[in-house]
């Protein structure tokens, strides 16, 4: 287990504008803020409650401005070998891809190679099931006030439908085809409002307007400028595993076959990464480093509170997701610039959302800032 903690360099208490006799009352930076010693072991202490009443497996990643709040790891990676989780160790970040997603849809974009404003008709033929097409914007896609939302679900319930995707696994570009055309042929006006299906369509539509496969662009114009060299597509290349505790039972990629394909992870689901990666990647989203137009003020533009695969309230993005074999939660706070980012090799009854919220707000809350209440505002 790694445990590290930066005192030093968050001594100084949070200095505070002040009034007086003949002085104007100077007002707070909030970017330059940082914890007193003391409150700074108050959130650590915090931390470690949280993520011991979770019984947390899995690493956490805090910061606050640059400055590293809080760092562990816990558990096992592989739990026969006895290997313990640390900071290269592996996960699905599976809704997480939906960030990368956005920001490459947003990349191209400022290249003028799309626009937000493009109908979907542009990209994809209008049949009598696909008149809406004329009608949907890549803008609509991105803050899910569209919701396409017929995938994954309706591929995996049922024996049907499960026979028909286990048969296209078999066949490359097959899967990727019959969810292409399910979604299309079925998804609007379905009451689903969530993203899955609109990122799936997102990524086609990066692929049609690059000339590039998803991953290749990803790689390109994500991984490669930000030196993430631990992240890539779902790959049977590098076997991963996790732990389920409903079933109390370790998991591979051959228990659930479709959730670890990269044909149908694909734009939503697929980025595999660590946790350190994952840290350079919303580093570089505070910045503004990987899109010429400003990611942030586009997501706080969003009235549906979602957008590039965040969910936000003002100056708070949130995002996070799960597959059979792993769960990510990732917080961003664009003002005071903390970022709280979990990972965790465990499925089932855990609480990754409860206990990330607990662990943002361990370090908000001394610094006066907004919590997060149970529903993630």
């Amino acid at each position: 287990m790694i445990k590290r903690l930066i005192c030093a360099a968050l001594a100084a208490a949070l200095l505070l504008g002040f009034s007086g006799c003949g002085k104007e009352e100077k007002a707070v930076n909030i970017s330059s803020i940082t914890l007193s010693e003391n409150n700074l072991k108050r959130a650590k202490a915090e931390i470690d409650e949280a993520l011991n009443e979770a019984d947390f497996c899995g690493g956490v990643y805090v910061k606050l401005n640059k400055n590293i709040i809080y760092e562990d790891y816990r558990g096992y990676e592989d739990e026969g070998k006895k290997k313990e989780i640390d900071g290269k160790t592996r996960y699905q970040f599976s809704s997480l891809t939906k960030n990368m997603t956005g920001i490459a849809v947003l990349q191209l974009a400022d290249e003028g190679k799309l626009s937000l404003d493009d109908t979907l008709d542009k990209f994809f033929e209008v049949t009598k099931k696909r008149s809406y097409l004329k009608n949907v914007t890549v803008n609509q896609l991105l803050s899910v006030e569209v919701s396409l939302g017929v995938y994954p679900s309706e591929l995996i319930d049922g024996k049907e439908n499960e026979k028909k995707a286990a048969k296209a696994l078999k066949k490359k570009g097959a899967l990727k085809k019959l969810i292409t055309e399910h979604i299309l042929d079925n998804g609007y006006g379905n009451e689903a409002t969530d993203a899955h299906s609109n990122y799936y369509i997102l990524g086609l539509i990066i692929e049609k307007v690059s000339g590039e496969s998803y991953e290749d662009y990803l790689q390109k114009n994500i991984f490669d400028k930000l030196r993430m060299t631990e992240t890539e597509v779902v790959s049977d290349k590098r076997p991963l595993s996790g732990y389920n505790v409903d079933k109390k039972e370790w998991r591979d990629e051959n228990t659930s076959p479709l959730f670890n394909n990269m044909e149908f992870m694909f734009s939503s689901f697929g980025v595999t990464s660590t946790i350190c990666d994952m840290e350079k990647f919303y580093d570089a989203i505070l910045d503004n480093t990987l899109t010429k137009t400003n990611l942030l003020d586009e997501i706080e533009s969003f009235n549906s509170g979602y957008g590039y695969g965040f969910k936000h309230d003002g100056k708070n993005l949130f995002t996070y997701g799960g597959t059979s074999l792993h769960t990510a939660y990732a917080y961003i706070n664009t003002e005071t610039r903390e970022l709280a980012l979990l990972c965790s090799n465990r499925t089932g009854k855990i609480r990754i959302n409860d206990t990330g919220k607990a662990v943002y707000n361990a370090v908000n809350s001394k610094i006066n800032g907004m919590l997060l209440d149970k529903n993630g505002n």
